[in-house]
């Protein structure tokens, strides 16, 4: 009896070990400094018709939080694809294309939609164009 309940603890143990690790490789990346910049919005898909966007801009900055207009919050990478938003009640999850197109898609009127926002090209300061 006394090894039974011998390897029960050790088996209890090595599940706690093993699930501790688990929760620990599934959490989200926090902000990534590569991403940080402002990101304009490109174009606007719906149900297949593409059109020039006007929405505002997507600013992610690298201490994690991002600005649209007046709505600030925190950002968050997932599984090194998808984009997260912690306050935004529009956009939802937008999958990353590298460092420069963030595409939001999601359903609007039943019509299949996509929003693709791409990175702005900043100039290093004190570069001079030529």
């Amino acid at each position: 009896m006394q090894s039974r309940a011998g390897v029960l603890k050790i088996a209890v143990k090595l599940c706690l070990v093993c699930a501790v690790c688990l929760l620990i490789i599934a959490q989200p990346s926090s902000a990534e400094t590569y991403l940080s910049g402002t990101y304009n919005c490109m174009t606007v898909e719906i149900a297949g018709n593409t059109a020039p966007c006007s929405a505002p801009s997507i600013e992610l900055k690298s201490d994690g939080s991002y600005q649209i207009l007046s709505e600030r919050g925190t950002y968050q990478i997932v599984a090194d694809r998808w984009l997260v938003l912690s306050t935004s009640k529009h956009h939802g999850k937008a999958r990353l294309d590298g460092s420069k197109e963030i595409i939001f898609e999601f359903m609007s009127g039943g019509k299949k939609s996509r929003i693709t926002y791409r990175r702005k090209y900043e100039r290093e300061s004190g570069s001079v164009a030529i």
